[in-house]
């Protein structure tokens, strides 16, 4: 038997004779019930140490690879043999290229989280012992007592501890939901999140369309269609900016009363609202206990926190439990945006991010309107990003061109070729207009 050891190599020795022995095994280079050289025969041979050998056959002996016999030796274990194929490496995988975006949405200035607050508390909580054992299945009760209390307050949401879950982000716990409610066919805006539309097309949930006009979505399309479920970003429609009218809202309510229809909140960055006070939550509003509310920490905080919460409505809440799902978010971490929430920092870091990014949107939207007469601009008013749009120009050859996200990514109905989405948290307003003005100096020649 031919055992080659390299000396030098990262590898143990103990681990290159039993990689060598198994894989000789397997092709069938060593036949089934021969016996293999003795641990003596092996030292003297290799040149190194019965210890050594002795670690090599005993995991060979784990894994049922080779048997012993008293005061016989080793002999390998009688195994099928591979069929002969073709093995594909890591580098045959082929994978789409991801683009990347100059100014895309969903992004934050880095440079504006309190990191060395959250360091701070992070070791705190990572001294604690206790966190390393399992906790509450829908995550813990300190951190949904603080959302509970903060959702109050700024949403005016009206809920149990107990109604709240916790998850890793929005697109988690919508699956979460679609399975509680047995994969029920949904109504979703056009435009919309394209995360939404790429979860029902993976669970293989039918699917419509209902048009957002300048008040919101058409509430008359979604009465029409009449799925059991119907998701929507009322305080901040994605992509266009547009804010659901509390006249839609009680359409919506009270057709999701009438009907039994279930409507998801997804209220994805309600706090950078830069005019008066956003209106209050649908599920505040709700008679009916009919609204599913979803919202997440990533822009509040930053994108990489992946911790995000739904509220349930009670039938729904009860039946989680009874299912035993799980939030999959870290102890750790949920504790970490607990204490950042009990200290009163999140409050103070909302309100102070919100008038960075009020200042930097109002420098932006004030320079294009004033320089470029040939564009229109909404959905400046809240969030983190606005749509740019140029009437009558097909705008989808200059965005690629300059890495800007286009329209059209967001429309089922192929609408908004005209328009792009500009993201403001990333970069500088300096930045955002340097980057702005390549683009525009393309079309407005």
């Amino acid at each position: 038997m031919l055992i080659s050891l390299d000396k030098n190599s990262d590898i143990p020795l103990f681990q290159q004779i039993y990689d060598t022995i198994r894989q000789q095994i397997i092709r069938g280079e060593l036949e089934n019930d021969e016996k293999l050289p003795s641990k003596r025969q092996l030292q003297h041979d290799l040149s190194i140490s019965q210890t050594t050998i002795e670690n090599a056959y005993g995991r060979l002996l784990d894994e049922d690879l080779i048997y012993s016999r008293e005061k016989s030796g080793y002999f390998v274990t009688p195994v099928a043999q591979l069929e002969a194929g073709v093995r594909e490496t890591a580098a045959d995988i082929v994978r789409k290229e991801k683009k990347h975006y100059a100014l895309p949405p969903g992004t934050v200035d880095t440079t504006i989280v309190q990191s060395d607050v959250l360091k701070h508390i992070a070791r705190e909580v990572f001294s604690d012992d206790e966190l390393l054992n399992l906790g509450d299945e829908s995550g813990e009760r300190r951190l949904r007592e603080q959302i509970r209390h903060y959702l109050h307050i700024n949403r005016g949401v009206i809920c149990s501890t107990d109604q709240i879950f916790i998850g890793p982000s929005t697109e988690y716990l919508l699956e979460q939901v679609l399975y509680l409610m047995g994969h029920p066919a949904m109504t979703i805006e056009d435009p919309g999140y394209p995360v939404v539309k790429k979860v029902l097309e993976r669970l293989g949930i039918k699917v419509d369309f209902a048009p957002v006009r300048e008040d919101g979505v058409d509430t008359g399309t979604v009465q029409a269609l009449s799925n059991p479920v119907v998701h929507v970003t009322p305080s901040h429609q994605f992509p266009s900016g547009v804010v659901l009218s509390l006249q839609k809202r009680i359409q919506l309510l009270n057709h999701a009363g009438a009907a039994g229809t279930y409507i998801i909140e997804d209220d994805y960055d309600s706090e950078f609202r830069y005019t008066g006070r956003p209106l209050s939550s649908l599920q505040g509003l709700d008679q009916n206990d009919r609204t599913i509310y979803m919202s997440t920490f990533s822009k509040a905080l930053y994108p990489s926190l992946r911790l995000s919460c739904m509220v349930l409505p009670k039938s729904l809440a009860e039946l989680y439990y009874a299912k035993q799902l799980s939030c999959n978010v870290p102890r750790q971490m949920q504790l970490i945006v607990a204490r950042f929430m009990e200290r009163g920092y999140l409050e103070r870091h909302i309100n102070r991010v919100r008038k960075i990014y009020r200042t930097k949107m109002e420098a932006v939207t004030a320079r294009l309107r004033g320089e470029y007469e040939g564009i229109e601009i909404y959905g400046d008013h809240t969030g983190m990003h606005f749509m740019l749009r140029v009437p009558g120009t097909d705008l989808r050859a200059p965005a690629e061109k300059h890495s800007l996200v286009h329209g059209s990514k967001y429309s089922h109905a192929e609408g908004l070729a005209d328009t792009v989405l500009i993201g403001i948290g990333e970069k500088s307003a300096e930045e955002i207009m340097d980057i702005l003005a390549a683009f525009l100096g393309d079309i407005f020649p």
